[in-house]
């Protein structure tokens, strides 16, 4: 019946590649079937995972990460003791421009930083500031607290401490599900998994953003998982790769040059040798 309508339904298909560590280009080109859209269940290596976009999910190199893990070692009660509260005091990006270590972007130092966008982003500012307030929102009244992105956004500071209790709370939460349970996931739900995407670069080295399910990426990390059971969708956006900037949407509207552009890209995949 859709069909007559002019809907086409597709099968959604899982591809299991966990155990493997695989190149993205690989699993884009190979994954692809006519009439299915496949997902691809993959293991990452900590070291290739990006949060807050400069963040791996090595526990010396993520405060989220040594939160739990100083929380299982009985070094962390509470949020005053915990690393992601050093984290909020001592990153605080004034503006878009800030969050992205650009020096000198005059578009981007007019957006807030919980609105900062990528290069390679379809969404406007506008439509991103609305999503994250809305995750914002939603997050603090899931631990019974009616307060908004105003008491702080969750990847940088400044935080109001009962939003940074928040997440602290949140942090350990995941943590003991996890280990009481074990980590339960379900592709087929849109929060069901660790999701992302993968930036390549122009000599094909490689970084998967996790969009969803950072807490319990940061659970299993410092559980100590080495590598990140994650869920690709594969579309067109599933890689994002350096040799195709001239076409990423805000390189193409002029928010970004394309110098710019190279720049994010590439401290975003050399995260090693950044401040």
């Amino acid at each position: 019946m859709l069909g007559k309508r002019g809907f086409q339904l597709r099968k959604l298909t899982l591809i299991n590649l966990r155990g493997q560590i695989i190149h993205p280009l690989e699993v884009a080109y190979t994954t692809g079937k006519i009439g299915l859209i496949p997902s691809v269940l993959m293991d990452i290596p900590v070291s290739k995972c990006r949060t807050q976009l400069w963040n791996t999910l090595e526990e010396s190199k993520n405060p989220f990460v040594k939160t739990i893990v100083d929380y299982s070692n009985n070094k962390a009660s509470g949020y005053d003791s915990a690393a992601i509260k050093a984290y909020y005091k001592s990153y605080v990006p004034n503006n878009a421009c800030e969050v992205l270590r650009l020096s000198d972007n005059e578009v981007l130092k007019q957006i807030p930083a919980h609105g900062y966008l990528l290069p390679w982003d379809n969404q406007t500012a506008d439509e991103i500031i609305k999503t994250r307030e809305r995750v914002a929102l939603n997050e603090n009244r899931q631990e019974g607290k009616q307060i908004d992105i105003s008491a702080g956004y969750t990847d940088f500071g400044p935080v109001d401490t009962e939003k940074g209790e928040i997440e602290f709370k949140r942090l350990v939460k995941t943590f003991e599900n996890i280990k009481k349970q074990g980590y339960i996931e379900n592709p087929y739900l849109p929060d069901g998994a660790i999701k992302g995407y993968f930036l390549i670069g122009e000599n094909n080295d490689w970084c998967f953003i996790v969009k969803s399910g950072k807490h319990r990426a940061y659970a299993l990390s410092a559980i100590g998982y080495q590598n990140i059971p994650v869920v690709v969708d594969c579309n067109i956006g599933m890689v994002k790769r350096v040799n195709d900037l001239r076409f990423w949407p805000h390189v193409n509207n002029g928010i970004f040059s394309k110098k710019e552009a190279y720049t994010v890209a590439n401290k975003m995949l050399d995260v090693a040798n950044q401040g």
